[in-house]
Formats: C-alpha cells, sequence, structure tokens
C-alpha cells in the first residue's frame, strides 16, 4: 500500500478516512499509535491515509482535491425546486431537499 495523504493529525485523519469511505474508498490508518510520542521522537510522523485498492487511486485523488478546496470558492447550488442556496448549506432552505452531487 502506498501513501495517499499525511493528514495534519489523527483528527483530520479519521475525517478523511470517513469523507472518503461516503465514496467507496477504503483507506487504513496505521501511524495513528505513534502520534502521541511525537514530542519525543526525533521524527516528523503525521497520520497516513494508505489506500486498499490502487485502482481508486484517481477518484480517492479527485475526493482529495474537493476536500481541499476551500468553500468560499464553491459556487452557490441550485435546488431542484427552482431556489438558490449558499454552498455551504447542505440542504435546499426553502423544501429540506439535500444538494446533489458534483
Amino acid at each position: 500500500m502506498n501513501t495517499l495523504y499525511l493528514a495534519a493529525d489523527p483528527v483530520e485523519a479519521h475525517l478523511l478516512r470517513d469523507y472518503l469511505a461516503a465514496r467507496g474508498i477504503e483507506v487504513a490508518l496505521p501511524d495513528l499509535h505513534a502520534w502521541g510520542g511525537r514530542g519525543d521522537l526525533p521524527v516528523n510522523l503525521y497520520p497516513r491515509l494508505l489506500l486498499r485498492d490502487e485502482s481508486q487511486r484517481p477518484a480517492a485523488l479527485a475526493a482529495l482535491a474537493e476536500w481541499e478546496r476551500p468553500v468560499h470558492d464553491r459556487d452557490d447550488w441550485r435546488c431542484a425546486c427552482g431556489e438558490t442556496s449558499p454552498t455551504t448549506f447542505e440542504r435546499c432552505w426553502a423544501c429540506g431537499n439535500e444538494r446533489p452531487s458534483p
């Protein structure tokens, strides 16, 4: 398994694991237990996300690019009911429908 991503900390590693899992992409988090010794070890050890199925690398990289894209760069979205909702809304403010997938 090759490294897909270096997370800033265990919290980000878990969030990314769940984010990718929601898209059908499985990753392993092998370095989480070493995080506690970071201050005492002479290494920079960040939690790694390892891709379990290398054929999913293009989809995983696309999902990570979306993850790293700033929220304010995203456009408002139009619901099927015709109303426009801000990019920060996951559901339509008028009817409650979920935001469509990109």
